[in-house]
């Protein structure tokens, strides 16, 4: 089985456990998973060893603590230390993954948009022109603030866990509201500041929207092949 199956089976076996031992193992699976320097594979398999432990000893009345003791986030801790490095060849693929799918997004949304406006409100040329070096600059950029934006939320994430009182949903919400605006505002500063420089391309919508859509397939066929998402 690879990573994928063993998420599928721990969803499965946690519907057994109570409320209270699910609680705690909800923020074990999350605290754990957020290491994304972890190896998935092994860590999928640790958690679902931790599922066929805790679920054998609730049903001798015993709760998460009584198993993995009073220090969950400790225990935790000594786990992630044990579990190798996701493999270079894995770390590749995903950022392979994660540029197809901002490269399709992008294109489409620009083609399609742009269509739209000429096509609808006479807004536009009809094409889009822009400098190469200006275009592959912002490319970069963008992958950079969205690695920063991913890590801060994962950081955001785990920090969440193991809380004896819950946090108010209200202020969860307004400070992933804000590393989201954060995130698109430095985004969106990039795409407007950015100064034009290099060779001048002019690219009609529908080619843009065709371009889109080739990396579309792309990114498809590349996550049925690797099941980066399922």
């Amino acid at each position: 089985m690879i990573a994928k199956d063993y998420i599928q089976l721990n969803n499965e076996r946690r519907k057994k456990l109570n409320k209270e031992n699910e609680s705690l193992y909800l923020d074990m699976v999350v605290y754990i998973r957020t290491n994304a320097n972890k190896s998935e594979q092994q860590t999928e398999e640790v958690l679902l060893e931790l599922l066929d432990h805790l679920l054998k000893a609730q049903a001798n009345g015993k709760t998460a603590k009584d198993v993995f003791g009073e220090d969950l986030k400790a225990y935790c801790d000594e786990l992630i230390q044990e579990i190798p490095a996701e493999k270079t060849s894995n770390h590749v693929r995903f950022i392979l993954f994660m540029i197809l799918n901002l490269f399709a997004i992008i294109t489409l949304f620009t083609g399609i948009g742009g269509y739209l406006l000429h096509l609808l409100f006479d807004i536009g040329s009809g094409s889009l022109t822009f400098p190469i070096g200006s275009g592959i600059s912002i490319v970069i950029l963008d992958l950079l603030l969205l690695t920063i934006w991913i890590i801060i939320l994962l950081k955001w994430i785990k920090s969440s866990t193991f809380k004896e009182k819950k946090p108010n949903k209200w202020i969860e919400f307004l400070q992933l509201w804000l590393i989201c605006t954060v995130y698109i505002g430095l985004s969106l500063a990039v795409l407007f500041l950015m100064p034009d420089f290099g060779t001048t391309v002019n690219l009609y919508y529908p080619v843009i929207i065709g371009l889109g859509l080739v990396l579309l397939v792309a990114t498809i066929l590349f996550n049925h092949k690797y099941r980066m998402t399922k």
